[in-house]
């Protein structure tokens, strides 16, 4: 892929999922390449988000230690990040096989990476807005977290051979309930402090 088909594939992304989704699976790539790539990007993703918050540090000092050190070392997020994307993968294949869907780890995958690349372009474009103009990166932030599940809907419709992004919705909202258990046990491991009554 050339930087012409990287621009190609980013702008249908933005503008049709379903078609970036199709040409991402038409590449079929080795399903050892896409973990590799999804924990590329988990370290990636990393890097610029601990570059924005020694950028822009909390107003309150006291805020980072309330969410414990996953989010301020850098390591110990990347495997956190990493470790629930995987598992996102995971819950997205099998939920989505269960309501009927065709999708399998090795389509789920790279749909899910191609996601963190998108993720990482825009924290690298909040970054830069951040210092410019504040106002509009926190604008970019609401789009992108709103167009964001438009895209993940469109990815598992593809994926998974539906036809509506409605069962989609249902694949994607019963995988969110699947992770919540899976992922408190995660993020209790590594230390994150759960803070009680929220």
């Amino acid at each position: 892929m050339n930087s012409a088909d990287f621009w190609a594939l980013v702008r249908h992304t933005l503008f049709e999922p379903r078609t970036a989704a199709a040409r991402i699976l038409a590449l079929r790539l080795p399903v050892e390449a896409a973990w590799a790539g999804l924990a590329l990007m988990a370290v990636l993703n990393t890097l610029v988000y601990t570059l924005s918050i020694r950028m822009s540090p909390p107003a309150d000092p006291t805020a980072m230690g309330v969410m414990g050190p996953a989010f301020h070392t850098p390591l110990i997020f990347a495997v956190m990040l990493f470790g629930a994307l995987a598992l996102t993968a995971l819950a997205l294949t099998y939920v989505g096989r269960y309501l009927g869907g065709q999708g399998t780890l090795t389509e789920l995958v790279p749909l899910l990476a191609w996601m963190q690349v998108m993720r990482l372009l825009v924290q690298m474009a909040i970054v830069v807005l951040a210092l410019a103009v504040p106002v509009l990166a926190a604008a970019l932030v609401l789009v992108s977290a709103v167009w964001g599940i438009v895209i993940l809907l469109a990815f598992v419709a593809v994926a998974h051979g539906y036809s509506s992004l409605f069962r989609a919705a249902g694949a994607v909202v019963l995988s969110i309930m699947a992770l919540a258990v899976a992922l408190s046990v995660l993020l209790s491991l590594v230390g994150v402090t759960m803070v009680k009554g929220m």
